[in-house]
């Protein structure tokens, strides 16, 4: 490992040079630049000519599949070694949120600052150097080692069905798009809304009414601000009963709550706390009631309502390998004549998407509701001791000096579109990268830590 550590010295420059390449450069998908050969956009695009740029300078061999994917290889055989990483990143939002510009790599305090930086352009350098140190060391290959770099892992996955098209799967695969030790288990996914027609006119004799409920629509995060506004006849009455909001403007007859959560992201919904929970406690707790929102009121009081894991709705489930099922809320919102309560459901082995399904429709049926299905992903589990898993373990060993334990999260990596792979790091326990938060970061020893590993590793599966 002495020369690993001697070359990557060597590269320090260098790496750093490139990485601030690929951070200068946003690269989320965008519809309106679509052309041939960038059909994620052009940025995407862009990323994709800066790793042919560098392939080319090191004299690797490469091949761009349409702008879909590219791969850049090392090595001979028949039988393939995959790393599979992606050079899409998502939006930066809003940049007051930001300490350091997200597209200017910034080193602060031990840590690189930048979108991307950790998910996942950071990781899939220490993947190419890792390839670039072992081709200089000379290390023989009895098998090719081919980094696989996709455009859509953010969005809609397009880039690896189209390159699986054209190219065999590897026969052991990781992607340094987790956490470390070894991610040998993902939850299944999906995610979907209820949504509840407008309620018939109530006889409750209730002096307060709704009018809207505002979050931002998306998957990512729990619901981390609201906005509710009342009418009311009694206004005065309906502010004091809104315990749980953190701010309350009243307007003549008019009131508008805000209610302020924390930024967690949807598949871990129980480390955070949700702006949509503290105005679903408001609202069960007005025991007049909104007359126009019973049946929302008694759809968030029994189903709902400070429920992280699913369990109200029938979809709790526990596995000793994986854990437990979680069940996020990204937003609700209502416009005065629907109410959409969006959720986030992850779980473990020993339930299937089609058994999730048909409990969410019967759920939905049972409740007048409508269901709607976004987005999919069946489970990841591979056997701790399967082969690769064995390789990756002796390689983490090697390096850090403690044993490997497999890891299952929620998080959803390329390691779902191979045959046998799985997430194998950047991220270390006690890092905190801000992955799709502000501020995103990757901690430069733990950078220089994966791409040693990432040496061993491709050593051991590739030879």
């Amino acid at each position: 490992m002495k020369f690993y550590y001697e070359k990557l010295q060597l590269y320090e420059e260098q790496l750093m040079e490139d990485l601030a390449e690929l951070v200068s450069i946003r690269s989320v998908r965008d519809e309106k630049t679509i052309t041939d050969h960038a059909p994620f956009g052009r940025t995407i695009r862009d990323a994709f000519d800066q790793m042919k740029n560098f392939a080319e300078r090191d004299l690797f061999l490469h091949e761009d599949f349409d702008g879909y994917a590219c791969h850049i290889e090392h090595g001979n055989g028949e039988e393939i070694i995959g790393i599979l990483a992606h050079l899409d990143i998502v939006p930066e939002g809003d940049k007051e949120e930001w300490t350091f510009d997200p597209f200017t790599l910034t080193e602060y305090d031990g840590y690189l600052y930048g979108r991307g930086v950790n998910d996942d352009k950071a990781p899939l350098l220490a993947a190419y150097y890792a390839m670039k140190i072992l081709r200089d060391l000379k290390v023989p290959f009895k098998r090719k080692v081919r980094l696989i770099v996709g455009g859509a892992e953010e969005t809609t996955w397009e880039c690896m069905e189209h390159y699986f098209q054209y190219n065999r799967q590897p026969v052991m695969a990781f992607s340094p798009d987790g956490d470390f030790p070894i991610v040998n288990g993902e939850k299944g996914v999906i995610q979907g809304s209820f949504t509840l027609n407008n309620e018939l006119p109530s006889i409750n004799n209730s002096p307060h009414k709704l009018l809207e409920i505002q979050s931002e629509k998306q998957r990512g995060f729990i619901c981390e601000k609201c906005i509710v506004i009342f009418e009311s006849s009694d206004p005065e009455s309906l502010k004091n009963l809104l315990l749980e909001a953190d701010k309350v403007i009243m307007s003549n007859q008019k009131i508008c709550a805000f209610y302020q959560g924390e930024k967690t992201l949807s598949r871990n919904p129980h480390k955070g706390k949700s702006a949509f929970f503290k105005f679903a406690k408001d609202l069960v707790g007005i025991k007049e009631g909104i007359r126009n929102a019973e049946e929302f009121t008694r759809l968030l009081d029994s189903y709902f309502k400070e429920d992280v894991y699913g369990e109200k709705i029938g979809l709790f489930h526990e596995d000793q390998e994986m854990g437990i099922s979680t069940m996020g809320i990204p937003y609700v919102v209502y416009d005065g004549s629907h109410f959409e309560i969006a959720f986030d459901y992850r779980f473990p082995k020993g339930q299937t998407l089609d058994m999730t399904i048909e409990t969410l429709q019967a759920f939905s049926d049972q409740n007048h509701l409508d269901l709607l299905i976004h987005k999919t992903y069946d489970l990841l589990y591979v056997e701790p001791d399967a082969k690769l898993i064995r390789t990756l373990q002796q390689a983490y060993t090697t390096v850090i000096g403690e044993n490997a334990e497999c890891l299952t999260k929620g998080g959803i990596s390329y390691a779902r579109a191979l045959e046998n792979g799985v997430a194998f790091g950047p991220t270390f326990t006690g890092d905190d990268p801000n992955t799709h938060k502000p501020n995103e970061r990757i901690r430069i020893d733990t950078l220089y830590k994966a791409i040693i590993i990432y040496c061993e590793t491709l050593r051991l599966l590739a030879s």
